[in-house]
């Protein structure tokens, strides 16, 4: 009998530092008191918050203990769960540290019974700052945790063709067209300016066709060394070159998957024979080896210059390019894609948002039109560059981007293009009066941006407040109301 009950006392001893072990690594702050408003509770998360150590408030008066912290009063919710026994739940609780930092959390109040009758009162609080970073890492767990659970996680492409965004009738063309030929095994030759989103689509080919159980196996034709790019391509034996080591080329390693010859117009041309026979005979020999190898593998290239014209000044073999262009899907760039630029802002808007917790919703009509004028020789890329480039910038509480949001660089450009198509036919659209007018609209938003301060804007433009003094008389900019 004496030893069940030392098994018992045993057993809740082990169980009572369990749980003060467990309340000691939640992210919450967790606080409780007797009926007599003493300490009895006090976690780790709330020794971090307020500065204090527990063994030194633990048993105290609570309101011994706060009386020096501004603001800081339990009894708006505590006396009100001790009276009406009821939890008060998701209240907003503010109060300042006596060095003067601020805490702001989101606390609910619990009465707590013990033989039916109450015996103490407990509170949970999260800190707003850290419910934000909680809520962005969740955010991007869930993310990584799709990507892992789709074919994208496994096969080395993460975009399907239902991810490419655009409305036009343009796109809408390209990704019928795109979604058609995937389902067969025909090489693809993909057209597009740089920018445009040519490896997305071959990723989204891949994801939609019978090869997408395999890997998907990029490789840019115009980043690696022409001595690198052929072992690379169909492999090595040990000893065909010093420090050569068996090793199978990215034809071999895409078995049943695909090859996306990215750039192929930069593939040098004593290459491309070997690469066309290997296309043709679907066998390749690694480099030093006599043997062949048979490849199961679908191959997509893009290029972002027109290749047809190319073929002609041999930067590409004919025979090769035919064999490459068995289906061409020619991806339009941005400018002639209308609408697509604003869908396609506010797509990165939004991802943005989600990223770095800001709640900007649109942009300013003067944004829009800037952006739908302008001639985006960088496409889609360069667009989000831009959208990156505000975020880098932008107040959290702001609500739409407008021009004192765009870096200086991208402003020059929007600014000096839509005055130059408005101004067009009208006989004053020089180049000198388009960058005298593009020059002076650039530094009073600055100057406007910066509510007029003269060596604010100076330092953002690196020049010298004197500089910057003389320019503003030669455009007679005045600040409004003087």
């Amino acid at each position: 009998m004496e030893d069940h009950k030392d098994d018992r006392i045993e057993f809740l001893e082990f169980e009572n530092a369990l749980l003060k072990d467990v309340i000691d690594n939640v992210h919450e702050g967790i606080y409780a008191i007797n009926t007599n408003d003493g300490i009895i509770l006090y976690n780790k998360v709330v020794e971090e918050m307020d500065g204090l150590r527990r063994e030194d408030i633990l048993g105290k008066n609570e309101n011994d203990v706060y009386s020096m912290f501004n603001g800081h009063n339990f009894s708006s919710y505590e006396s009100r769960a001790k009276l009406n026994r009821k939890p008060v739940l998701e209240e907003n609780f503010n109060y300042t540290l006596p060095n003067g930092k601020k805490i702001n959390l989101i606390v609910s109040a619990f009465p707590f019974f013990y033989k039916g009758s109450l015996a103490a009162i407990y509170s949970i609080g999260r800190d707003v700052k850290q419910i934000e970073k909680f809520i962005t890492r969740t955010l991007e767990v869930k993310k990584q945790h799709l990507f892992e659970e789709n074919k994208g996680g496994q096969n080395g492409a993460k975009y399907f063709l239902d991810d490419i965004i655009g409305s036009s009738e343009r796109m809408t063309e390209v990704l019928r067209i795109a979604r058609k030929v995937a389902t067969n095994d025909f090489p693809v030759l993909i057209i597009g300016e740089t920018g445009v989103g040519k490896e997305l689509f071959a990723q989204g080919i891949h994801n939609a066709s019978l090869f997408n159980q395999g890997p998907f196996v990029p490789i840019n034709c115009a980043a690696i060394p022409d001595s690198l790019l052929e072992s690379l391509l169909f492999g090595t034996v040990k000893g065909a070159f010093t420090g050569a080591t068996d090793h199978p080329g990215l034809f071999e390693q895409a078995k049943n998957g695909t090859v996306f010859l990215d750039e192929i117009n930069s593939m040098p041309i004593n290459l491309q024979p070997k690469l066309l026979r290997a296309l043709e005979e679907k066998m390749v020999r690694r480099i030093g080896s006599d043997k062949q190898t048979k490849i199961n593998c679908r191959i997509l290239s893009s290029s972002n210059q027109d290749l047809f014209n190319q073929s002609k000044e041999m930067t590409i073999r004919s025979d090769l390019l035919y064999r490459l262009a068995t289906i061409v899907i020619s991806v339009p760039p941005l400018r002639e894609r209308g609408q697509d630029i604003i869908i396609l802002s506010n797509h990165f808007i939004k991802k943005l948002n989600n990223k770095y917790g800001v709640k900007i919703k649109e942009l300013s009509e003067e944004v829009s039109d800037s952006f739908l004028n302008y001639h985006w020789p960088g496409n889609a890329r360069e667009l989000r560059n831009v959208i990156e480039s505000v975020f880098s910038i932008v107040d959290n509480k702001e609500k739409q981007i407008t021009m004192k949001h765009i870096p200086i660089y991208y402003k020059q450009r929007l600014l000096s293009q839509k005055y130059a198509i408005s101004n067009m036919g009208e006989g004053v659209g020089t180049l000198k009066e388009i960058m005298w007018m593009m020059e002076k609209q650039v530094i009073e938003d600055a100057l406007q941006k910066n509510d007029w301060n003269v060596s604010k804007t100076a330092r953002e433009f690196g020049l010298l407040r004197q500089n910057l003094q003389q320019k503003i008389r030669h455009f007679q900019l005045k600040r409004p109301g003087n």
